[in-house]
């Protein structure tokens, strides 16, 4: 008996070292199934919504935060504080207006962890996305842009493909540097980092993407 509470006690200790070594993963992987999953209003979103608090109010190491993500305990603090009242308001209002308030919350969380995302993605050797959405502009281009969002989580997690969310409204640098000046708008590169494909403020864009990869795919 006293082996089996030894046992379980391990397993707990192991989990809590892999998700904190895995703070930036764990975090968007959960919030990008909680998206999908609200986007497509399935019955899963509720426990995708626990799980992804309980990733968020993990107890984290503030070296790791400062040193390897490249953030701080004050600016993530503000994310969980911005995650609670999101959950808050979610008690009182439609699916579709939480998905409007839940997309802040998700740019508010690209912007937290910009530059380490930055350096995980351009290192990936895979074929990816970088999605410039952003957190302020007409309505119109913000219903594109979180529409566009949900698209481009649910094609890269179907397709086994890396990406990327960025705010554009924050962070600018890479649209000037791959000339797609407008929100929204995809850049595919293929596994050595080379730009294979541009769509730039598109509504068909998860068609055309979609299209593309079905062409590439046949051509490997």
């Amino acid at each position: 008996m006293l082996f089996k509470f030894y046992l379980v006690v391990l397993v707990v200790l192991a989990v809590s070292v892999k998700i904190s070594s895995q703070v930036f993963e764990s975090i968007e992987n959960a919030s990008a199934q909680y998206f999908i999953h609200l986007s497509n209003k399935s019955s899963d979103a509720e426990n995708d919504l626990i799980n992804l608090k309980n990733l968020l109010f993990q107890s984290y190491n503030k070296a790791e935060l400062e040193n390897k993500y490249q953030t701080s305990i004050i600016q993530f603090d503000s994310l969980k504080n911005h995650f609670n009242e999101y959950e808050s308001k979610t008690k009182n209002i439609s699916k579709d207006s939480a998905l409007v308030l839940f997309n802040q919350w998700y740019l508010h969380f690209s912007n937290l962890f910009y530059n380490y995302a930055d350096e995980k993605f351009f290192s990936s050797n895979n074929t990816k996305i970088l999605f410039f959405s952003t957190s302020m502009s007409c309505h119109c281009t913000l219903e594109m842009c979180k529409k566009q969002t949900v698209e481009i989580l649910d094609l890269a997690k179907e397709m086994n493909l890396d990406y990327w969310i960025v705010d554009s409204y924050e962070h600018n640098e890479l649209q000037i540097k791959f000339e797609t000046l407008f929100a929204s708008a995809a850049v595919v590169f293929d596994k050595s980092g080379n730009v294979l494909l541009k769509i730039e403020y598109d509504e068909n864009l998860l068609p055309r993407l979609s299209e593309f990869f079905k062409t590439k795919l046949k051509g490997e």
